[in-house]
């Protein structure tokens, strides 16, 4: 009996144990863009230029920003679609280049604050993070944001070639997350 006890004791303290090993409440964060290319088919007819089957991370699209083009197309929304205002911002996608010849790309992360506040504008460079070519590479990066933000202010993601003669580029699997 003294046994059972004991074996019960310790099976609860060690369910107690991991019990605070488990991950952070998922409430804390909130996904404002994901993007994996594949919700344009069906939708739009012919599809848009900047889709290419060509180089693909995951599904059969991926965003291809060719040589001569300086933005791709925008992504929008609200930080209100956090139910939230989010603190902080994990940008996270697949990247392919064919050569180290891509010269200064970015993935632009802007936020337009309506004149309360200086809009926020940073980027993650792309030639910067990635260090292998002719293959996929996951790039990643965290945006800290003023106390100030609202809920109203009005999120805008873009890549941004300001080189006409830099190299192609496929993107693929975007995410962009906001977190308390």
């Amino acid at each position: 009996m003294k046994k059972r006890a004991y074996l019960g004791a310790v099976l609860a303290g060690w369910g107690i144990l991991l019990a605070g090993c488990q991950r952070a409440d998922r409430s804390s964060e909130c996904v404002l863009v994901e993007s994996d290319f594949e919700q344009f088919e069906g939708w739009v007819t012919p599809l848009p230029a900047v889709l290419s089957t060509e180089h693909v991370h995951s599904g059969r699209y991926a965003e291809h920003l060719a040589d001569g083009m300086l933005y791709g197309p925008p992504h929008l929304t609200a930080l209100s679609k956090c139910g939230f205002v989010p603190r902080r911002l994990r940008l996270r996608a697949w990247v392919y280049l064919p050569s180290g010849r891509i010269r200064s790309t970015n993935i632009i992360v802007e936020i337009d604050c309506h004149g309360r506040r200086p809009n926020i504008w940073t980027g993650l460079e792309i030639e910067q993070t990635v260090r292998r070519y002719q293959k996929w590479e996951r790039v990643q990066k965290y945006i800290q944001l003023p106390a100030d933000m609202e809920a109203s202010d009005e999120l805008k993601m873009y890549l941004w070639h300001p080189e006409t003669n830099g190299e192609n580029l496929w993107l693929d699997d975007i995410q962009l997350t906001g977190e308390r």
